[in-house]
């Protein structure tokens, strides 16, 4: 049986999120108990708010060491929004804090060279794409009937990984390329909010939790 936990720290967006993976036929529950969290089948670590203020509250919670051992179990692990961002090493926002670095690189300010009077955060649905597309999409929670779909952004900052393999999908924004999904071994992350983007969201939800162990 799957054990789905979705991780309480103050900062996510976590209802939503249970009724999501209710929705595509998985029970989530909602936890910030290390002992059940290393126990799971599934970790997604949500996130709404800063780096620097999402970091202190794992911290709080001494929860950063249970996610690095836990993402060492090779179990899937998924990070959402901020919980995508603070999957890497470093996070620019208000200053510098470290991150988890389970992917490496850093999470920086949406600037445009080309615009000056670029809208931020970037705010409603965008289309992904993926980077290779001769490749394909080598991810377990996307595939190519995900490609060219909408999906619902909220942020103002963007994680760049220093490996580009390991950004397997990006969307544009007023002339911006952003990382959307990242993807590491057993490490996910979706800049995007899949419990806010319907049916794809739910997609790539259901083909997180359909990954075996």
């Amino acid at each position: 049986m799957k054990k789905i936990r979705i991780i309480d720290y103050g900062c996510g967006n976590l209802l939503s999120l249970v009724r999501a993976i209710e929705f595509i036929g998985y029970e989530g529950e909602i936890t910030s108990d290390s002992k059940k969290i290393l126990n799971s089948t599934h970790v997604i670590l949500p996130g709404v708010g800063s780096f620097g203020n999402a970091m202190q509250k794992l911290e709080e919670y001494n929860l950063v060491p249970t996610i690095l051992e836990y993402a060492k179990s090779n179990k899937p692990l998924l990070g959402i929004c901020l919980g995508m961002q603070v999957l890497f090493t470093l996070g620019n926002e208000f200053g510098t804090y470290t991150g988890l670095d389970l992917i490496k690189g850093d999470v920086i300010k949406m600037e445009s060279s080309k615009n000056s009077k670029i809208r931020i955060p970037h705010i409603g649905w965008n289309e992904i794409y993926p980077t290779n597309k001769k490749k394909g999409w080598e991810s377990k929670i996307l595939n190519q009937n995900l490609a060219g779909k909408s999906f619902y952004f909220v942020h103002s900052y963007i994680g760049l990984a220093k490996n580009p393999n390991e950004t397997i999908a990006t969307c544009n924004y007023e002339g911006i390329t952003i990382p959307s999904v990242v993807a590491s071994k057993n490490i996910f992350g979706c800049q995007f909010h899949p419990e806010k983007s319907g049916k794809n969201g739910l997609l790539v939800l259901k083909n997180f939790c359909d990954i075996l162990i």
